[in-house]
């Protein structure tokens, strides 16, 4: 048996029957996806990566782990799927909404058929595999830019976090330590996040929708006239969007507090055979400035606050506490848990895709 490491251990016992802990990522093409070729792509690529034919191994005591699945088929794991017509997000929610079968290996993907309309190809990852980072660079993998290199490797590399310019590693390890304490007493500090988007228990049922295509080059010259990033313009439309939202509701405008991943690799997901797996990434808290009234307050505040969260170790210490608790005991892991969820509403994420066109399966990834 293969043990998880810290941060794979946290995932996979964060999972909760109404809360799965898992990523979904959803592919679409302009014509019908050809399963035998999927097929065909997954057995000889995604299937050369270890991870994906073992299963988790649960234990009272200490990390969990992974062993080889006896009964491993990959028909439990490639589905083929025929939709009618515009039932796609239905579909998505479906899969994102339901549960990987812990006995086999946590994922699941699903080629999709959509009458009229065209193919796609829905991708169900556990956590405990990969974060989005991973999946991504794992799905673009398989493409057929990539089809006659060598198949994904997986390895789970530790993160490094050194300060060269503080002179000693004895004195970066002081200055990290110290570091560490001061930002967990800040976390520990942090009120709890009013409770205006949503007060009810979760359902355990998942709704997933998307917008038309932006024109990228408009929002980095709406970003650019202000010093601002893309990232930056994108998250003060959310929050005038919450704005409006909690407007429409008669809620108070308050700020909401958003958990933001920072991917902790040394690079952006990208095509190519050195695709890893694991969880290497942290998180921190951002404000939305809910409570400004207009679209050039709310930029210029995501832009400081984007900027200072930059410049300070908030992230860091989110991924070591998350990776402590890992291997803590159950009742510090559902403490940990219990925590981050009352510090923040909801999450924000953004994860860079391919820079040129890609082909899967013959078929050209639709764009929008």
């Amino acid at each position: 048996m293969q043990r998880m490491t810290a941060g794979d251990a946290s995932w996979y016992r964060m999972d909760r029957p109404r809360n799965e802990a898992d990523v979904v990522a959803l592919l679409t093409f302009r014509g019908p996806v050809a399963l035998a070729r999927v097929r065909r792509l997954v057995e000889e690529r995604l299937l050369a990566v270890e991870r994906f034919r073992q299963r988790p191994v649960p234990r009272l005591l200490g990390a969990p782990g992974w062993e080889p699945d006896p009964g491993f088929s990959l028909r439990r794991h490639l589905v083929p799927v025929e939709l009618a017509r515009g039932t796609l997000p239905e579909f998505v929610g479906e899969v994102t909404s339901s549960r990987l079968d812990p006995a086999h290996p946590l994922w699941r993907v699903h080629v999709v058929r959509e009458r009229g309309r065209g193919g796609a190809i829905v991708a169900k990852l556990h956590h405990a595999l990969g974060d989005g980072f991973a999946l991504v660079a794992l799905l673009l993998a398989l493409s057929d830019e990539h089809a006659a290199e060598e198949a994904p490797r997986a390895h789970v590399e530790a993160v490094h976090r050194g300060r060269p310019w503080l002179g000693s590693a004895r004195l970066a390890a002081a200055r990290d330590a110290a570091a560490f304490a001061a930002t967990l007493a800040r976390l520990a500090a942090m009120s709890s996040d009013p409770k205006v988007l949503s007060a009810a228990e979760l359902s355990g049922v998942r709704r997933v929708a998307w917008s038309g295509g932006v024109p990228l080059g408009a929002v980095r010259e709406a970003g650019h006239r202000r010093g601002a990033t893309v990232n930056d313009v994108l998250v003060a439309a959310i929050a005038g969007a919450l704005r409006s939202l909690l407007a429409s509701r008669r809620a108070p405008l308050v700020p909401v507090r958003a958990l933001v991943p920072v991917n902790f690799r040394p690079a952006r997901p990208d095509l190519g055979a050195d695709a890893s797996l694991g969880n290497r990434f942290g998180v921190v808290f951002l404000d939305l400035p809910i409570d400004l009234g207009t679209p050039v307050a709310r930029l210029e505040a995501v832009h400081a606050r984007v900027a200072a969260l930059r410049a300070g170790a908030g992230a860091v210490v989110a991924h070591d506490v998350l990776a402590l608790a890992g291997y803590a005991p159950d009742a510090v892991q559902h403490a940990l848990t219990r925590f981050f969820a009352r510090k923040a509403s909801l999450v924000l994420t953004n994860l860079p895709g391919p820079r040129t066109r890609v082909h899967l399966a013959g078929l050209p990834l639709a764009t929008a």
